[in-house]
C-alpha cells in the first residue's frame, strides 16, 4: 500500500507543543500548562444549559448563529457600530481565527505576529499560504510593546496584522498610548491591513480598567472573542468574529462548510452572559485570578525564580535562561511531575522562559513551584 503524503499546506505542521507537553503528564502532576481556566462553570449558565435540553428542540442555527446571540455580540462593540449580520458565533475564539485568516490571507501575503505569541497564529498562516512575519516584544524589556520593532517589521506585502491583549503567553496588556501607536503605524503604512484582534482574555485582566480594543483605533478590524476563558467555559466551545461586513459574509461560507453552525445548546444558553449574574461571575472569576496571580508570583520570588507579572490572562512567563534551553527544562519538569510550558513554543523571544499557567488552586501553585525548583536543582546537580 502507498504511504500516505498530507496535503502541502499541512507539510511539518503537527501537533502544538502545548498538547505534546500536556498530553504527557501523569495523573500525578501537577498541571501548569494548559490554558484552560480551573473553575466551575457559573451555577446559572449550567442551569439555562438544562432548561435548553430539556424544553426546547435543538436543532441547527442559522449558519451565522441565534440572531439574538449575535445581536448580544454586535451591542458589545458599539463604537464599530455593527448589525447582527456583522457577527458569525463560531465554534470558540480558535474557528474564528481560522475562519479569520483563511478569508483575509492570499498566497505570499504577510501575517505580522506577535513574538512571542499564540502558537496557533503562525500554523494558520502557514495553511492559507501566507508569511509570518513577527514583530518582537523583547524578553529584555519584560516582552513590552515596542514601536521601533513594530514599525520595522510592517511593509507594503502585510496584509494582516494580529494585535493580541491581553497576551497569551505572556499575560501583558496594551495600553491605550500603545493600541494608538499600532493603529497609526498601520495607517502610515498605506496598506489596506487589517488587523485581527484576539480579545479572548480581556475580560480577565488586573488593572484598574478593562484594556482598550485596537478596534476603538483602527476601524478596518476583526475582533476576535468568546466565553471559554472568563466564564469557564472552554468546553462549549462558544466564540465569535464580527467586522467588516464584507470579511464576515466570505468567512461564513468557509464557516458553513466546517462546522455548519456552532453548538445550538451552547449558543441559546450564551445569552445569559449578557446579565448581571455573569458581570457578577466574571468579575469573581477575576478576583480569584488576580489573588492566584499573586500567590503565584510571590511563591516563584521566594524560589529564586525571576518572573513576569501579567497584567491580564493566566500566566506568567518565568526566566529559566541559566538553566538551558526552555524545552530541555520543560521536559526536566515533566520528569519532576510539573507540567510548564516551553517558551520556545511561542516564538524566539520566548526561548528561556517558561509559560506557567495559574489555572490551580493555592495549594497546587505553592506544590508546583516546590516540585518546579527541586526538579532544577535535581539537574543542576546531576549535570
Amino acid at each position: 500500500m502507498k504511504q500516505f503524503q498530507p496535503p502541502s499546506f499541512l507539510a511539518g505542521i503537527e501537533k502544538s507543543v502545548i498538547r505534546q507537553i500536556s498530553d504527557r503528564a501523569t495523573p500525578d502532576c501537577i498541571r501548569l500548562g494548559l490554558g484552560e481556566p480551573d473553575l466551575p462553570t457559573p451555577q446559572f449558565i449550567r442551569d439555562a444549559a438544562t432548561r435548553v435540553i430539556q424544553q426546547e428542540q435543538n436543532g441547527y442555527t442559522l449558519q451565522a448563529g441565534l440572531p439574538a446571540l449575535q445581536e448580544q455580540v454586535a451591542k458589545s462593540y458599539p463604537h464599530l457600530r455593527l448589525s447582527p449580520e456583522d457577527v458569525i458565533i463560531t465554534a470558540g475564539s480558535q474557528e474564528a481565527m481560522y475562519l479569520a485568516l483563511m478569508t483575509l490571507v492570499r498566497p505570499g501575503d504577510e501575517v505580522l505576529i506577535p513574538n512571542p505569541g499564540f502558537v496557533a497564529y503562525a500554523t494558520i498562516t502557514q495553511m492559507a499560504g501566507g508569511r509570518a512575519v513577527y514583530y518582537r516584544l523583547p524578553a529584555e524589556d519584560n516582552f513590552s510593546f515596542d514601536k521601533d520593532e513594530f514599525r520595522r517589521a510592517i511593509n507594503e506585502k502585510t496584509r494582516v496584522v494580529i494585535c493580541t491583549s491581553p497576551s497569551n503567553p505572556t499575560g501583558r496588556a496594551f495600553t491605550q498610548s500603545e493600541l494608538q501607536e499600532i493603529a497609526n503605524a498601520v495607517q502610515e503604512n498605506g496598506s489596506s491591513a487589517y488587523i485581527v484582534s484576539d480579545e479572548i482574555y480581556r475580560d480577565l485582566y488586573y488593572t484598574r480598567t478593562r484594556p482598550g480594543s485596537i478596534s476603538e483605533y483602527y476601524p478596518n478590524t476583526i475582533v476576535i472573542s468568546g466565553l471559554s476563558k472568563s466564564l469557564s467555559m472552554t468546553g462549549w466551545r462558544l466564540g465569535w468574529m464580527c467586522g467588516n461586513r464584507d470579511v464576515i459574509a466570505s468567512a461564513l461560507v468557509l464557516h458553513g462548510y466546517v462546522t455548519t453552525c456552532a453548538n445550538t445548546v451552547s449558543q441559546k444558553t450564551a445569552l445569559v452572559a449578557w446579565s448581571d449574574e455573569a458581570d457578577s461571575a466574571r468579575a469573581h472569576h477575576r478576583k480569584t485570578f488576580h489573588t492566584r496571580r499573586d500567590h503565584l508570583l510571590q511563591q516563584l520570588s521566594r524560589a529564586g525564580f525571576i518572573a513576569i507579572e501579567p497584567e491580564g490572562a493566566f500566566y506568567t512567563m518565568v526566566d529559566i535562561r541559566e538553566h538551558g534551553s526552555s524545552m530541555e527544562i520543560a521536559e526536566r519538569l515533566l520528569e519532576a511531575g510539573v507540567v510548564t510550558i516551553p517558551g520556545s513554543a511561542f516564538g524566539s523571544e520566548g526561548e528561556g522562559f517558561l509559560r506557567v499557567s495559574f489555572c490551580a488552586d493555592l495549594p497546587a501553585l505553592e506544590e508546583g513551584v516546590k516540585r518546579m525548583a527541586l526538579g532544577l536543582k535535581s539537574g543542576n546537580g546531576n549535570g
